[in-house]
This record gives structure tokens, sequence and C-alpha cells, in this order.
């Protein structure tokens, strides 16, 4: 299977409604389905098919990012359609805190709640914190997007600011509360997706570690899978995965880029143009979002089939001014997929050879 093709594969196997709805057909090993609380606050840029995939709710509230799907349906037994709201990603807009205000009502009105949350949802759904205002917390939150600061420490900064974030929703939640997380941050760190809504009886559904080893096992064959999410500066990420001496590498993770001028790129295209630098034998490489977005580059990834003719200069300079895109396009082919889809971090695929 070619590395491009892979890459699709993996992604349908990891399709957010497609694993939740396998995990609440799980059951107690007797098939029955999973009981969860049927009043459900879907969050994040999968809200939509993460609803969908949960089956029958009574009540929905659904908080995502322009741009994503929404629900295509609602449950046959909802006693009502699902109040979707749609805020700003990867920036904080008005619409964001109306759907923040709209959301706590929401929690409020109902007993018992299930929580499904997906990256995304610190953007598009917020409630400022007194005395912090909205304006602060736009500012606050574009300055951390553009900082290069692992997720974990915005986080830190995030929850600081807001009635939402830190667990502050759930904790609003008068009944049973459960938390089921479709994870696009580090391994084991849950409480960092969407910058933590709710921390009771937290559940993963899948993880970027999810996603490469289904590449790996669709793959099948030797395939050096790393296990560790590759959360390193991005240029010393480039540097390891060229040196890897392997006919096949199955990696994922999200590289720190620093954001230093207002060219086009993403994580995706800086990482694929420092790897080319880099690469110094017969390589093709895919370096693609899960999500479909790669930072403001309009493109999920790229398609590298090394080696390439380079212009350093050229590079170098586009580099400078954060506008990694204009540099891949001359270096190999935009991939393309709907926003419709996951949201498990960043995939890679090196075949040597």
């Amino acid at each position: 299977m070619d590395v491009l093709s892979l890459y699709f594969a993996a992604l349908a196997a990891c399709d957010p409604e497609r694993l939740i709805r396998e995990y609440r057909a799980q059951g107690a090993g007797g098939g029955a389905q999973v009981a969860l609380p049927r009043n459900v606050v879907a969050i994040g840029k999968c809200a939509g098919p993460l609803l969908d995939g949960f089956g029958d709710y009574d009540n929905a509230f659904v908080a995502m990012p322009e741009g994503y799907r929404e629900p295509l349906r609602p449950a046959p037994c909802a006693l009502r359609p699902p109040i979707v709201y749609k805020g700003g990603h990867p920036d904080m807009t008005p619409a964001s805190f109306a759907a923040g205000r709209a959301l706590l009502d929401f929690v409020d009105a109902h007993d018992d709640i299930t929580f499904l949350v997906s990256g995304g949802g610190s953007a598009c759904v917020e409630v400022a914190l007194p005395p912090h205002t909205e304006e602060e917390l736009m500012a606050k939150n574009r300055e951390l997007v553009a900082s290069g600061l692992p997720i974990g420490e915005i986080n830190r900064v995030r929850r600081t600011l807001s009635a939402i974030k830190g667990g502050r929703l759930g904790g609003r939640v008068r009944g049973r509360c459960v938390t089921l997380v479709y994870s696009d941050v580090a391994t084991g760190r849950l409480e960092d997706v969407a910058s933590g809504p709710s921390f009771i009886d937290m559940r993963l559904i899948a993880d970027n570690t999810t996603l490469v080893r289904t590449a790996a096992r669709i793959a099948g064959g030797d395939a050096f899978v790393v296990e560790q999410q590759i959360e390193s500066d991005v240029d010393d990420a480039a540097r390891w995965l060229a040196s890897l001496d392997v006919p096949l590498v199955i990696a994922g993770g999200e590289p720190t880029v620093v954001v230093r001028g207002g060219g086009k790129g993403g994580r995706c295209s800086e990482l694929a143009v420092r790897f080319a630098l880099h690469c110094d034998r017969p390589t093709t490489a895919l370096f693609a979002s899960s999500d479909g977005v790669d930072g403001n580059s309009g493109v999920a990834g790229w398609l590298l089939r090394l080696p390439r003719a380079l212009d350093r200069a050229a590079i170098e300079n586009d580099l400078q001014t954060s506008n990694s895109a204009a540099a891949a396009a001359r270096l190999g082919e935009a991939i393309m997929i709907p926003t419709a889809g996951n949201n498990l971090r960043d995939l890679y695929i090196l075949a040597r050879g």
C-alpha cells in the first residue's frame, strides 16, 4: 500500500463516529450498550460526528468551530433536535462567548450529562471568569496560539481565565457526569483536550497513538512505529526523522512551531520542508494533519518524493517568515481532505527506497 492510501485508510478506521459507536457497543462483554447519561454535550471539531455516533439521547448541545461537520440527524429518541452553536477557531470570536453562555444554560438545566470532548473546543466555546473580560481572553488566546508553547502550558494559562475550562463546566453538573474524550493532545493528558471542560469520569475513545497504531496495523510487515508522540521543536523532529535508517516509519504528534511572520503554513508544512532539507536518501514522505487543517496553509499536509533539487536560500527565507506552505508547494504535492473527519493530531509516514 502506498503512503497516501495508508493515510486515508488509517483516518477511515479512526473516524470518530465509528469509534464512539464501537465503544458504546462494547458493553460488559455481553454486547449491551454502555449505559451513559442521555443528556449530551458535544464540544470541538468532531462534535457533530461524535454526537451522531453516540446513538440515542434525550437532549443535546453542540459547540463546534465554524467550518466543521454539524450533526447529520437527531437521534430517533431525542426529545428535540440538538442545539448547535458555532464559534471561532483558532481565534476566539464573539460567537465563541455566545456559545459559552448558552452552554452554561444547558448544563444548568439538566441533572445528568455525558460530555463528548474533542480538540478545537478551547476557542469555539468560552465564558470569561470574572474579573477577566471577553476582549482580554481573545487577545491572550491569539498570543498563546502564536507562541510556540506546548499545549499543556497554553492550557494552564487558559484555565486561569475561563469559567468553563479546567473542569469548571463538569463541576456544574448536579447528578451523574461522564466525559468521553477523542484526544488531540499528548498521551495520557486527557485534561488538556479542549482545555479540560470536565474532569469527571474521563474515558479515552482515541488519541494519536490510536491513529499511529492503526496505520501500522494496516501497513503490516515490519514498520518502525514511533510509540511516543513527537512534540519537540520542529527542526529537531525533522532531523531525527531524517536520521532513521529503516524501510518504513510511522509516527505522529505535533512538533512545536514558533510563528515568525505573516506567511502561510502550519506544523506539517514546516516539518515537511525541514525534513526535505535534512533528508539524504530516496524517501517518499507524508506529513499530514488528521483534521484536514494544517495551520493557515489551506491544506491537510504534504506528500514529498525525495530527493528533490532544493533552493536552500529561498526555503530559509520562507521559514523565516512562516511561509512554509510556499516552500512545501515547490517540493511536493498538497494533500486535501474534508474537515468533517478526525482530530487525532498529525500522522507521518516515511517509506525509504
